[in-house]
């Protein structure tokens, strides 16, 4: 086990340290480009609901982990993401959760090109981009066009994926040389004002967290995930005792624009770790199923990850209603000992002429 993380360590400080040309010759891929890579792969996929799935990267290294709803699916996802270049290794850690039958909405296609175009034309971040609706056939949508960078790309396929009745989301759109995102991650700079600042800084940072965590042998970082969002870093996972979590947190709050460092990190020792995440497991599902058996919840999309009896809620729900009731039914779930809420609200349909 030592040598394998001074492997990771060793490879992880490589990459930090080496000029993108160094990095082009060895093949290798920086982690962020890879996650966005098979994150795309997994949205334009087939019978693979890739908004469920999270990705996470460490020196190639691929972790799966989310919902879905057959073996069949948790399968297929595990392929993609290995066909992707760059990727080392895949782990699954994909959860198979029976959803609800839920009807998919009904909507024409013609309504459906307007929405999707409507999303896309109103994303502030994609206005450096010309992406546009190809075509739309019984729900599903064809986009094209040029994407100024490959965050660009993930993000319009993410967005066309949220509109109510889109059954599946395939690409035609041109991406540029994948060093310009290169270079925009691995230097973290952007011009001020850029209408992509935000989004590909937090990119950024979370990389150089990780790369933190996993120089610090006092901190786990295969069982740490980062969250970054408008420079305010979130930890979440287990870590085997108090001095490990402030390791983990003094790191973070090294890294250069890091506004807060908000540490959901929990204690467990690692004699206790094994029965915690199969109760974890257990918690989870009962979770999900409470979730999906009310019908007022049902136009919303929320996934749930829980460790060490925390459960974190994620996603979109359509009111500060359907929050308050998302929450009650976790909280009243036996095993839940807490629920962190990273649910957003959606934003109100535009009126329609």
């Amino acid at each position: 086990m030592r040598n394998r993380y001074l492997l990771f360590l060793a490879t992880a400080l490589t990459l930090a340290s080496a000029p993108l040309g160094a990095q082009a010759l060895d093949g290798s891929r920086p982690d962020v480009w890879v996650t966005t890579k098979v994150k795309i792969a997994l949205l334009t996929a087939e019978h693979v609901e890739g908004l469920d799935v999270e990705v996470d990267t460490i020196d190639g290294r691929v972790t799966l982990h989310g919902a879905v709803s057959s073996l069949d699916e948790k399968e297929r996802a595990a392929s993609i993401a290995r066909s992707v270049e760059g990727v080392r290794e895949v782990r699954n850690l994909l959860t198979v959760v029976e959803k609800s039958k839920r009807e998919a909405a009904e909507v024409s296609d013609a309504a459906l090109v307007k929405e999707v175009e409507r999303v896309l034309a109103s994303d502030a971040t994609l206005a450096d981009s010309a992406i546009r609706v190809e075509s739309v056939n019984a729900g599903v949508v064809l986009l094209s066009g040029e994407a100024a960078t490959l965050t660009d790309h993930r993000r319009a396929l993410e967005a066309a994926h949220g509109v109510r009745g889109v059954r599946h989301v395939a690409s035609q759109i041109r991406s540029p040389d994948p060093r310009v995102d290169e270079e925009l991650w691995e230097q973290g700079r952007l011009d001020e004002g850029s209408s992509t600042q935000s989004a590909v800084r937090d990119l950024w940072t979370t990389t150089q967290v990780k790369l933190r965590l996993l120089r610090n042998p006092e901190t786990p970082a295969l069982d740490i995930d980062v969250d970054t969002r408008r420079s305010v870093v979130s930890l979440f996972g287990i870590v085997p005792s108090e001095s490990a979590k402030s390791a983990a947190e003094l790191e973070v709050a090294k890294v250069p624009g890091v506004q807060r460092v908000d540490s959901m990190l929990q204690v467990v020792p690692k004699e206790q770790l094994a029965a915690t995440r199969s109760h974890d497991v257990e918690v989870r599902k009962s979770v999900t199923q409470s979730l999906d058996s009310r019908p007022d919840l049902a136009d919303c999309d929320i996934t749930v990850d829980v460790q060490n009896g925390i459960a974190r809620l994620k996603g979109i729900v359509e009111s500060d209603a359907d929050r308050r009731v998302a929450l009650a039914l976790v909280r009243a779930t036996d095993g839940v000992r807490s629920a962190i809420d990273e649910l957003e609200v959606a934003e109100p349909e535009s009126p329609t002429s």
